[in-house]
């Protein structure tokens, strides 16, 4: 039997489990063919923003099926961890997000959106080249909904959900 999980509607707390992290997995599906690719990102105001290529099957399947989920997760400790506890488990944390992909064509979007990617990564002064406007595609997934998941070394979790 399934259990049920009461997640905490805290919006704070799912924005402070993205602070200083770099990448995850963006899951795409185009009618019954996943594709999962690991990648970076820049967040801001509950927006991922990423880059790639301009061509390729990650933009072929998002022009298909714009829906996506985003996963990150974090782990707090070393593989000998479990080891010397006995234990298969540790503190970490995971967010499992799920929003909609837009693949940025206009150059002020495209612009702005570089820089909200290059601040994230502390540059806030990047200006995108001309030859990265012409060479660069930026995708913008806006979050509809995260959940998240944190458990200590103490073996307690917590649940929490951030809601537009």
């Amino acid at each position: 039997m399934k259990k049920k999980i009461n997640f905490e509607k805290n919006n704070e707390e799912c924005e402070k489990m993205i602070i200083n992290t770099f990448n995850g997995l963006l899951v795409l599906a185009n009618d019954n063919e996943p594709y999962a690719i690991p990648i970076n990102h820049g967040y801001k105001d509950g927006s991922f923003y990423f880059h790639c290529g301009m061509t390729g099957k990650k933009i072929d399947f998002i022009r298909k099926n714009p829906r996506v989920s985003y996963v990150i997760s974090k782990y707090f400790g070393k593989p000998e961890d479990h080891v010397k506890s006995m234990k298969c488990h540790g503190s970490w944390e995971s967010l499992i997000i799920n929003g909609t992909a837009k693949i940025l064509e206009e150059r002020e979007e495209h612009r702005l959106a570089f820089k909200i990617f290059m601040e994230y990564y502390g540059n806030p002064k990047f200006e995108p080249s001309a030859e990265a406007h012409a060479t660069t595609r930026i995708i913008k997934v806006t979050a509809e909904k995260m959940t998240a998941r944190r458990e200590g070394s103490d073996g307690k979790t917590e649940y929490f959900l951030w809601e537009k």
